[in-house]
Order: C-alpha cells, then structure tokens, then sequence
C-alpha cells in the first residue's frame, strides 16, 4: 500500500476519496506548494473540517520539515523499506551514498541486498 500510496494513489482502489485528497495534500505540500489554494481547500473541506485541515498540515509541513532536515545531518532512515529496524551503517547500505527517499530506488536496493544476502 506504501508503493500505491506514493506512485499510484489518484488511480487506487485502495484509498477512499478522503484519503487520496489528503495524500495529493501531503504531495503538493512538498513538491508544489504554491498550487495549494482555496479551491484545493474547498475540496478538502468536502472530507475534512476546518481543525483536521490544519492539524493534517501542520503534520505534513512537520514532517516535511523534519525529513528535510535529517537529510542535511546525512541521517539515514531507521527502517529499511520493508519496516526493519537497522542500524546508520545497514541503512547505508541501503540508501545508497546519500540517503534518499522511498520514491527514488531505495525498496528496489533493499530487495537487491536481499537476493544477494540470501545467494550468500
């Protein structure tokens, strides 16, 4: 659901319409800001109240936020794409020379390091 949620989730059957709004919310937060208007929180407010609206994007732009930052301390995750618990040095090995998200190779590196942990 986390590959439908990111790469899929206008099209999916597996979100309500409430909560594709919300994660178009969480994505134009980070990638378009500026398209955020009071015709896309018009929208909003046909699934969410005024308080949930804000406390959803007080989340994201937290988030957002904090995710920003950790990529300049050179942080990386703490779960590998799977859910697992790892330590700076396996994430590493994971993510690649510079932590990255999800979105840009990171599950496909974690299923890579799997094979060649299981062909060992």
């Amino acid at each position: 659901m986390i590959d439908d949620g990111i790469d899929n989730y206008t099209a999916s059957d597996n979100f309500t319409e409430a909560e594709k709004i919300a994660l178009k919310y969480s994505e134009l937060m980070d990638t378009d800001p500026d398209a955020i208007d009071e015709a896309f929180y018009d929208e909003l407010k046909q699934h969410y109240s005024t308080e949930e609206i804000v406390e959803l994007g007080v989340f994201i732009g937290f988030n957002i936020g904090y995710h920003t930052w950790f990529g300049t301390l050179g942080f990386y995750p703490m779960f590998t794409p799977d859910g697992r618990l790892v330590d700076q040095e396996e994430s590493a090995r994971i993510y690649g020379d510079k932590p990255v998200s999800h979105t840009q190779g990171a599950m496909q590196r974690a299923l890579d390091g799997a094979a060649d942990s299981a062909a060992e």
